[in-house]
């Protein structure tokens, strides 16, 4: 377990690790408080549509016909809206989550985990450039309804989030700019480190990375399959009845936490048994999140950006898989001494360890 200690120095021990980590924490604050003030927006937009005051048409069938369009087309426009401030949660607990990771990447030295955040602040950058384009779209459908329904709906709620959109957009582009350049300084530290730590042998260092890129799949699957199922859970319970598929999803979202430490343990244990339940897990979840697409796909459900975050999902499920696998190809080979956390590590000497004591003892004179 690293202390406190070590986290402030490791997080202070170069020019670059400290940039980094301030960038973290300002982009947090920053995407953070404009992300609340969006989802507010969206609220107030909301609540506006659905205390939208009634057209008054005539008895004829046309007339009828239309009134009955004008709130089909606001129930619709309502509850997209209700599921945009929902999607703005989300990228909250992304910032929340993209901050911690960015504290773990600097304090345990995970050049992998680097990159992949830096490439993960990229696409959020690309995310919120289509929540600009989902916000101006249902700007103008309601400006539409408007001319066409002679509704008189208030769309000032609604313009501020755009305005706020497109700022977020900048910032996140200015910001994932920023990480692409301080990862690589930072990536350049920390590959000498590595190489301190587990010396000249290569195909320690080549299982050592894979074991990297494991550990780095089960703190993504934190987000992507914890907090996502999490987010899309409530939104379902709310707007629907318990059902079979909700009690699936939930008790699998239940186990996902315990399983992500679990697959841990397995890896610094060398159980083969472990390692497998873990990986079995991975494909249930990939079930719970073809469910969670299958509402999702519903005709007139909007909800595009979970569509790309359940896409994620099910990707890194069986990406975590197949690291789990390569991972226990590893097994029994001598890792074992370099992936242990707190006493466990003094109990197993590395082997570069190991060549040092030899190497002291060897050059040590007798006083016989």
């Amino acid at each position: 377990m690293v202390n406190l200690e070590k986290w402030g120095q490791r997080i202070s021990q170069s020019k670059w690790t400290k940039i980094y980590v301030v960038l973290a924490v300002a982009q947090a604050i920053l995407i953070v408080a404009i992300q609340a003030a969006i989802a507010s927006q969206n609220t107030g937009q909301a609540s506006s549509l659905h205390d939208a005051p009634s057209t008054e048409f005539g008895i004829n069938r046309s007339t009828m016909d239309s009134a009955n369009e004008s709130y089909n087309e606001l129930e619709l426009a309502t509850k997209r809206l209700n599921r945009i401030k929902w999607e703005n949660i989300a990228f909250i607990g992304f910032q929340c989550w993209f901050c911690s990771m960015v504290f773990d990447a600097t304090v345990y030295q995970n050049a992998p985990e680097v990159i992949s955040l830096a490439v993960l602040n990229v696409i959020c950058a690309i995310l919120g450039g289509l929540e600009v384009l989902d916000g101006k779209k249902w700007l103008l459908n309601i400006k539409n309804m408007n001319q066409e329904y002679n509704l008189n709906i208030s769309t000032h709620f609604l313009q501020t989030a755009v305005y706020l959109q497109i700022v977020l957009t900048v910032l996140l582009v200015l910001f994932a700019i920023a990480f692409l350049y301080v990862s690589y300084m930072v990536v350049r530290e920390f590959g000498w480190k590595i190489y301190k730590k587990i010396g000249p042998d290569v195909e320690i260092q080549r299982m050592y990375r894979i074991f990297q890129f494991f550990v780095l799949a089960i703190k993504i699957d934190i987000f992507i399959e914890f907090l996502v199922s999490l987010f899309y859970f409530i939104q379902f319970a709310i707007e629907t009845d318990f059902n079979w598929q909700t009690w699936v999803q939930l008790v699998i979202m239940i186990l996902i936490l315990p399983a992500l430490y679990f697959g841990r343990m397995a890896v610094a244990s060398e159980s083969y048994g472990r390692m497998i339940l873990f990986i079995a897990f991975q494909f249930v979840i990939v079930f719970a999140f073809i469910l969670m697409l299958r509402q999702t796909l519903e005709p007139n459900n909007y909800w595009y950006v979970w569509i790309c975050f359940v896409v994620l999902g099910m990707a890194f499920a069986l990406g975590s898989s197949v690291l789990g696998v390569w991972t226990m190809h590893n097994f029994g080979k001598g890792l074992a001494p370099y992936v242990q956390r707190g006493d466990k590590k003094k109990e197993l000497p590395t082997r570069h360890e190991l060549r040092d004591q030899n190497s002291v003892s060897s050059w040590r004179i007798d006083d016989d």
